[in-house]
C-alpha cells in the first residue's frame, strides 16, 4: 500500500459483532447507504466516505482516486476495526473498490458483497472511449457546476425505476445528499477512479476465493448481464438477481437485497 497515495477516510460505526464495510456508489456517502447498514443489525457497520465523498478529504492530487488507491485506503482502514477479517459490501463504484479490495488484500476480506458492480472494462478501446466520457462529464462539473451535474446525472434513464420506487420525500434526500458533494472530488473521481480509468481484474476472477455474493436489479440489464459473467468466473460467488429493481437495487428491493445480504454474512 503506498504512503504517498492515502488518504484517511471518515466512516461511520454503528452497532457491534463481526465487522462489515458498507461502500457507497459515485456521487453517494456513507449516508446515502444508511438504509441499508441500518437493516444489518447483529453486526458491526463500519460505512466509509470514499475519497472526494461525504466527510473524507477532496485533493487535488489525481492519485489517490484511481480503484486501487481508494482500495488500499478502505483497507487500512479496515486493519484497524477489531474483529477482522471483515465482511465488505459495495455498491456500483463501492462494489468496484470492493472487488479490487478483495483481489489485493484478500486476507482482509470474510466474504464480499457487490451490488450493481463490475469487474472493470476489458477491451482496451471500449475503456478509452469511457475515459474520454468520463473526462467530459467531469469537465461538465467545472464548468457548469454541481446543481446542473446532479440534475443531468440523475436524469439519466439508469434512475428512473429508483425514482419511480421512492416517496418524493426519500428522493428528494437523496438529490440534497449529492448536492452537498464536493464538485472538486466528484469531478476527480471521474477523471481517476472511472471504470475507463479502472485496471480491469476481469483476468483475477478465477483465483479469487473470496465468498462472494453478487446482487443486481432484473431491470438494469447492462449489471445484470455483468453479474452472471462474474458469478461464471468467481469460484466461490452466488448470484441474487432482485425482482422489480434496478441499479440502485439496495434500495429499489430493500427487503430482498437485506434478506440475500444477512443470508450471505451470516453463512461466512
Amino acid at each position: 500500500m503506498s504512503e504517498h497515495h492515502s488518504v484517511q477516510l471518515a466512516a461511520a460505526t454503528t452497532g457491534s459483532g463481526d465487522p462489515v464495510i458498507v461502500i457507497h456508489g459515485f456521487t453517494g456517502s456513507a449516508e446515502a447507504m444508511a438504509p441499508l447498514a441500518d437493516r444489518l443489525d447483529g453486526w458491526q457497520r463500519i460505512s466509509v466516505d470514499l475519497v472526494g465523498h461525504g466527510r473524507s478529504p477532496s485533493p487535488d492530487d489525481l492519485a489517490p482516486y484511481s480503484v486501487e488507491a481508494m482500495a488500499d485506503a478502505v483497507a487500512r482502514l479496515a486493519a484497524s476495526v477489531p474483529g477482522g477479517p471483515c465482511h465488505v459490501i459495495g455498491y456500483s463504484m463501492g462494489g468496484r473498490v470492493a472487488l479490487a479490495l478483495a483481489a489485493a488484500h484478500p486476507e482482509i476480506c470474510r466474504s464480499l458483497t457487490l451490488i450493481s458492480a463490475t469487474a472493470g472494462i476489458a477491451d482496451a478501446s471500449e475503456r478509452a472511449q469511457r475515459r474520454r466520457t468520463d473526462e467530459a462529464l467531469a469537465d461538465r462539473i467545472d464548468e457548469h457546476g454541481l446543481a446542473r451535474f446532479v440534475d443531468e446525472w440523475l436524469a439519466q434513464p439508469m434512475w428512473d425505476s429508483l425514482r419511480a420506487k421512492l416517496s418524493a420525500e426519500a428522493w428528494q434526500a437523496s438529490v440534497d445528499q449529492r448536492l452537498r458533494s464536493d464538485p472538486i472530488g466528484l469531478a476527480n473521481s471521474l477523471r481517476a477512479g472511472g471504470t475507463g480509468s479502472m485496471v480491469p481484474l476481469w483476468d483475477r476472477l478465477t483465483d479469487l476465493d473470496v465468498p462472494t455474493l453478487i446482487v443486481c436489479g432484473e431491470l438494469d440489464a447492462k449489471f445484470a448481464a455483468i453479474g452472471q459473467e462474474m458469478n461464471g468466473l468467481l469460484p466461490a460467488s452466488k448470484l441474487a438477481v432482485l425482482a422489480g429493481a434496478g441499479h440502485a437495487a439496495h434500495l429499489e428491493a430493500p427487503g430482498d437485497c437485506v434478506r440475500t445480504i444477512r443470508e450471505h454474512l451470516a453463512a461466512h
